[in-house]
């Protein structure tokens, strides 16, 4: 049954309905009936005759096509006030917003000229509102002209705030960036909010990676309260970040790579750190979109030299303490082989600069395979020597201990186009002089150093080999980078291609 004094609450509480008087509430309130909608079901359909005006209690209502190519998904409500009829398109090829602010008037198209809906409207998902049937608002506003003013100016306010947001639409579309076109939002409509409102703020967090997520919640706290300007901006605004907030996914999701790492307990193994660091990786990436290929040319068991082609990373993914997390090389270890065997692989990983203290304790606690960086300047031949048989007693220790090393043979990260660069040789020799001898599994990966909203992530296995099938003399320098850079750069060259064609 319906509490009659609780809807008439409910009505009263409404800021969007400010240009109404108490008692055209008190209408609404008395002749409102219940309808429940469950997810992907239509409310009406572009073309039909107006029949009602709905108010939003909870859920969402989606206007403009229908998710659905076809009839086969409606059902109509499970409330007073049936529906039917086929799915429809948009107007003017526009999809609409989502209405999800409660007590907001939904079919109100349906009120004015010509007396139809303008485009169809059904639940994004189980949604409830009240319906006010049409043949009582067209007998009270006959019966009261003061009545039918106010209804219209409401009207007029919603139609007018349809063409700002189509404007708002073709002003931010010229810019490429989120952010900057949320900025434009916000000048665009500066003249309309109080000089204290706190969506002058917004563009100031948008452009400091920390505060991102301070402007998402200011803005979901403005859409939610009662200024009927400020919500509809920020409602606006919301709908343009809908990439920024997959990057903020993406960007807490580093942190907690980052903590999950650099906090772990002092007395966590090396291996079992790691595998934390992938399942977090793995939780990560779920919120990217990617493309694999190849993974059943992977060996039955890992152990292997795993190469990987290193890119830059985006300034975006740049942590609060300055330390970046290289997504390439983490997406081949979780999402490629983590995934696969069930094992974290060890990385070789560069020394840190004096000057990166983030960069040292997440690597600290991996027990990784570490080598000098350049910073350390010039080495004689006997200290080059020495470091290569440390390098090379613990790489093979690691690979007959049944874990995968992965290695970046260029060294230096750079852009997809023309990856990989200048193959180094250090990898090669290695794989050539380690007994028994392990495969070398390459790995192509492109787009890791866009913007990951904007990007399709590709990754591509191709057949492994051992240095035996493809060199004569594995341990002749010579033979080693004829092969290298000769034959295996320009194919390594096409699997990136490949990867980056992904879609």
């Amino acid at each position: 049954m319906r509490d009659l004094a609780a809807v008439r609450r409910w009505f009263a509480g409404l800021a969007l309905l400010d240009q109404l008087h108490d008692g055209d509430r008190d209408l609404f309130a008395e002749h409102a009936s219940w309808v429940t909608l469950p997810a992907g079901v239509r409310l009406y359909g572009e073309g039909e005759r107006g029949s009602a005006l709905w108010f939003l209690v909870e859920g969402g209502i989606v206007l403009g096509p229908a998710s659905g190519d076809g009839p086969g998904r409606d059902t109509g409500p499970d409330g007073d006030g049936g529906v039917g009829g086929g799915v429809g398109g948009g107007v003017d090829g526009i999809v609409r917003r989502a209405v999800t602010t409660p007590g907001h008037p939904v079919g109100w198209d349906g009120l004015v000229p010509p007396g139809r809906y303008r485009w169809d409207a059904h639940a994004a998902s189980r949604t409830r509102l009240l319906r006010v049937d049409r043949e009582v608002i067209d007998a009270s506003c006959r019966l009261d002209e003061a009545f039918a003013a106010r209804l219209h100016e409401l009207l007029l306010w919603l139609a007018g705030g349809q063409l700002r947001r189509q404007h708002t639409r073709l002003v931010t579309g010229h810019y490429d960036d989120e952010t900057d076109a949320v900025a434009a939002l916000v000048a665009l409509r500066a003249e309309e909010l109080r000089v204290t409102s706190p969506l002058h703020r917004i563009p100031g967090y948008l452009r400091s990676r920390p505060t991102v997520a301070d402007a998402f919640r200011a803005l979901e706290v403005i859409r939610d309260g009662p200024d009927a300007v400020e919500a509809e901006i920020a409602r606006e605004a919301l709908d343009l970040l809908v990439g920024v907030r997959r990057e903020l996914r993406v960007y807490l999701g580093l942190q907690r790579v980052y903590e999950a790492v650099a906090s772990a307990p002092p007395d966590l193994a090396p291996a079992e750190v790691r595998a934390r660091s992938c399942r977090a990786l793995v939780d990560l990436f779920a919120h990217t979109e990617y493309r694999i290929a190849g993974l059943d040319r992977l060996p039955p068991a890992p152990g292997n030299v795993v190469l990987c082609n290193h890119l830059d990373s985006h300034p975006g993914n740049r942590l609060p303490n300055g330390f970046s997390l290289i997504l390439d090389t983490h997406f081949v270890s979780s999402m490629i082989l983590y995934r696969t065997y069930g094992r974290a692989p060890v990385r070789v990983v560069r020394d840190s600069h004096w000057h990166e203290a983030g960069h040292a304790r997440y690597y600290a606690r991996l027990g990784y395979v570490m080598v000098p960086s350049s910073e350390e300047g010039p080495s004689t031949p006997q200290q080059r020597a020495r470091r290569y048989e440390r390098f090379e007693a613990e790489a093979a220790a690691t690979l007959r201990g049944g874990d995968d090393l992965v290695i970046c043979p260029e060294g230096r990260p750079g852009p997809t186009s023309g990856s990989p660069g200048r193959l180094r040789l250090g990898a090669f020799r290695l794989a050539g002089r380690i007994d028994p001898e392990p495969l070398i599994v390459p790995v192509a990966v492109a787009h890791f150093d866009q913007r990951l909203s904007r990007a399709v992530l590709g990754a591509v296995v191709a057949e492994p080999f051992r240095m035996s099938d493809v060199v004569a003399d594995p341990s002749d320098p010579e033979q080693l980078a004829r092969f290298v850079d000769e034959d295996l750069t320009p194919r390594y060259r096409g699997w990136v291609r490949e990867a980056a064609a992904l879609r």
